[in-house]
Parts: C-alpha cells; structure tokens; sequence
C-alpha cells in the first residue's frame, strides 16, 4: 500500500502519509510567516515541472467557459450574459475539470506552511483562478476571513497563491500589509482601504512562485496597468470545522471523487463520513458588501 492509498483520520496521518515534517520549512521561513502573516515560496518541484501544462490548461478553460467561468457554488446569482467579475477571467471548480489541480493541494511546502499558521486539523476551501485584464484589477484592502476579536483566537487560515505568469508591477502585483494579521478587527476599523499604505509590500515573483498569505492579513489586487496575463490559482486552506468555499462533496462528481487518493479525499472533505456543507459556497465577500457597500473592488 502506497502512502496515496492509506487511510487519513486526521492531518496528522496527512502529514506522516506526505512524509511533511519540521525541516519541510526552514525556522526562518516559520518565524517570517508567524511575524509578518505571509511567505513567498519558490517554485516548488511539481509546479515547475508542470508550469506549461497548467497554464495551456487553464488558457483553454478560459477560452471555453468564457463570461460563465467561476460561477459554480453561487448559481443564484448568474443571469445570462453577466460575469462573475467584470474585466477578469475566473474559472471554479478546476479538481473536477482536471485532476492536475488535485495535486496542488498536496504540495508539502503549502501544506507545511498552512499548518504552521492553522496548528489544527486542515481542510481545502476552494481551489479557484483569477486573471484580470488590462487597466483592471484593482482592489480595496481587505480580510478573506471574519476578523478576529480577541489576541488569543486562532487563525482561521490561508490563502496559497500559485502564480502561472510572472507577477509584476505593471501586471498588478498583489498589495499585501506585512504584520496586519495580528491587529483585531475589519481593515475598515483602522485605516482607509482605498488609500496607498505606507508599508504595502508587492507580490513582484517569478511564474510557479506560490506565497502562502494568513486569511487575516491585509492585502488587495492591483491594476493590471499594461495587460500582461497574471493567471493566479488561489487554494483556500482553513481550519478543518469552517466551510468551505465551495462544497467539494456537492461539486465533485463520484467519478472524480473515486479517482483522488485518500490524502486529496482526506483535504477536500469527500470522504463518506465528511459531512455535506449546507451551503454551497460560504465566504465573507457578501458579509464585506452588507457592511462596507459594493465599492470595494471584486472581494469574492
């Protein structure tokens, strides 16, 4: 029986099966995403053997799917012809259009840096892509979580950037606040969103480059000022009792499902004794609009 094959209770069967351990991450790669809520990684190995395949891959569904891309999970709201973001590709669901992208959520790097953030039982989110086109893009800072109300509450968990293109200033690097994951409250409670911080820090990376960002550290997309692609697939890592981003045991078909080994099973919460998640998609963007109106960008 191979390690893909054994049977998972909990993340630290994960773990052991994926053979992640306390050297996977240097101490200086834990203390910098402890200290300042995010790390950039370099290209880990299956992404750089893999970079071509994933962006002809994703360039196709792109081209298939359209202005229909990215609706899956939040079909309530799609009326013919309307965009899940104005001015910006975005594609769902991607595991269940191409086992490639199971693999991803398998990396041990993001696993490694996940759990150091979560320190609990693990659990993928949503696994999605976004592209914005040019002189697009731009987006107010903001939390991919509920913020947290007291020093002492755990950290809801992560957010893994997976880069296919190179990520630059004129393409729209990602603004991201360094240190802001430990303050408590919305973005909005302490500073203008929509203003240039003095501390922001640029994603500027090479393609295959993947920085893991804490769901509660302060960070916005860019505008894409000269319109080179910037195809980004964000995983959604949380603590494994939180929903899902999108509802894998409702998303995945059993065709797919019988095809993943027992650690992807395991992280996309399909497994038959995994509860069904009674929404389909769960997600802050529309606690965001309730309070701060709908001209904050694209927060999903």
């Amino acid at each position: 029986m191979s390690v893909y094959d054994k049977q998972v209770e909990n993340t630290k069967d994960l773990l052991n099966n994926l053979k992640i351990n306390e050297d996977t991450l240097s101490r200086n790669q834990k203390n910098f995403i402890n200290e300042n809520g995010f790390l950039v990684l370099p290209p880990p190995e299956f992404i750089k053997k893999n970079l071509k395949k994933l962006n002809k891959i994703t360039s196709e569904l792109i081209n298939f799917e359209g202005i229909k891309g990215g609706w899956e999970g939040k079909e309530e709201n799609y009326k013919e012809g309307k965009p899940f973001e104005p001015n910006a590709d975005r594609l769902g669901n991607l595991i269940e259009k191409n086992l490639i992208f199971a693999e991803l959520i398998t990396i041990p790097e993001i696993l490694a840096a996940s759990h150091e953030v979560i320190k609990g039982d693990l659990k993928v989110g949503g696994l999605n892509l976004r592209n914005p086109h040019k002189n697009f893009g731009n987006q107010a800072l903001h939390i991919d979580c509920f913020p947290r109300q007291k020093l002492d509450e755990p950290f809801s968990g992560v957010v893994c950037y997976i880069y296919l293109d190179e990520s630059t200033i004129e393409n729209g690097a990602t603004k991201i606040i360094p240190k802001t994951h430990k303050k408590l409250g919305w973005p909005d409670d302490h500073i203008k969103t929509t203003a240039k911080h003095e501390k922001e820090f640029r994603a500027v990376v090479e393609a295959g480059s993947v920085i893991v960002l804490n769901l509660n550290t302060w960070h916005g997309g860019a505008t894409n000022k000269n319109g080179n692609p910037r195809k980004t697939i964000f995983i959604q890592i949380k603590r494994r009792e939180e929903q899902q981003l999108l509802s894998y045991k409702k998303y995945l078909s059993d065709r797919t499902k019988k095809k993943l080994d027992e650690n992807q099973k395991y992280l996309l919460a399909v497994r038959e004794n995994d509860p069904i998640q009674k929404e389909n998609s769960y997600s802050v963007g529309k606690e965001y609009r309730k309070i701060f109106g709908k001209d904050r960008g694209t927060i999903k």
